[in-house]
């Protein structure tokens, strides 16, 4: 570890990086793919955060941006190895896996597992990538920061820092249109053709977060606007060639299994006191207002 790597170490054990967190603005958006995220990054004109050159604009941290293999390939691998300890980057390219999670090998007998004074940080059970991400918030020169994420997982690694967490949420035929748009560009533009998704993962990220009620929920932990019956979103599914075993997998999920009139809230599980839910509107324009409100 050279010198101001051991200084910014030292910084970080006596709690003076969370300090310096604190003047800036961070901003967790959470919702499933396609919800509509990448529209809110393009308003809040958000560039990735390797491609920025002024630390006081908005800029993005994503998950994505630490992967090793896919889309982001070497580049990702190369993030993260620069957050990485200088002791365990070697040993982590060459394995081709991130150095954060030297403990787990460790742990399974692996032998020859160079010395690794992070491991300790890296929470069992979470993504990798989330610690890299929570590095590059804490010792990175930006000021305005969106954390573009699928989930919450980040807060386990920030449970010190102050954020504005906005989960994002997006009524069922607005999302699946959106899966259909962006798949139907990924087939037809060389640019996009990483970008497809899977309806069924979408919906699988939807019901972690959401689950229907025939009681009409607060503006503030569910969507009071819109009507869900189970043969509506059954139709809905269908329409989307959803098999039938999804279509019963996906309502049984969100207990949506009766018929009589639903409404979608956020499960108590998943809602944290921090959580400022935000219902995106069919135009994708109207909830826009609201976003600005949360960062004021």
């Amino acid at each position: 570890m050279n010198l101001q790597e051991n200084i910014q170490r030292i910084r970080q054990m006596m709690g003076l990086l969370t300090e310096e967190t604190q003047d800036k603005s961070i901003v967790l958006l959470d919702g499933t793919s396609s919800a509509g995220k990448s529209h809110t990054l393009e308003h809040l004109k958000a560039v990735p955060y390797y491609k920025a050159n002024d630390p006081n604009q908005w800029v993005v941290i994503a998950t994505d941006d630490f992967s090793g293999t896919g889309e982001e390939g070497k580049e990702g691998e190369e993030r993260r190895l620069k957050l990485d300890h200088p002791n365990i980057r070697q040993w982590a390219k060459e394995n081709e896996d991130a150095g954060i999670v030297s403990g787990l090998y460790r742990k399974e007998g692996m032998k020859d597992i160079p010395n690794n004074p992070f491991e300790s940080e890296y929470i069992q059970g979470t993504d990798s990538r989330l610690w890299y991400v929570a590095q590059e918030i804490k010792t990175g020169p930006w000021k305005k920061i969106v954390i573009d994420d699928i989930g919450k997982g980040i807060l386990q690694y920030l449970p010190d820092v102050k954020l504005k967490y906005i989960l994002l949420h997006t009524p069922l035929y607005v999302l699946l249109k959106n899966v259909y748009e962006r798949n139907k560009r990924a087939k037809n533009d060389e640019n996009f053709k990483f970008d497809n998704r899977d309806p069924k993962m979408v919906l699988d990220q939807y019901a972690e977060k959401y689950e229907a009620t025939k009681t009409k929920p607060d503006i503030n932990t569910g969507d009071p606007t819109t009507v869900l019956t189970k043969k509506g979103v059954t139709d809905l599914l269908q329409k989307n060639e959803m098999s039938d075993e999804a279509i019963n997998e996906f309502l049984g999920k969100i207990n949506l299994t009766e018929d009589g009139d639903y409404y979608i809230k956020v499960r108590d599980s998943y809602m944290t006191p921090e959580t400022q839910l935000i219902n995106v509107d069919s135009e994708r324009t109207v909830y826009l207002k609201d976003i600005n409100k949360v960062l004021k």
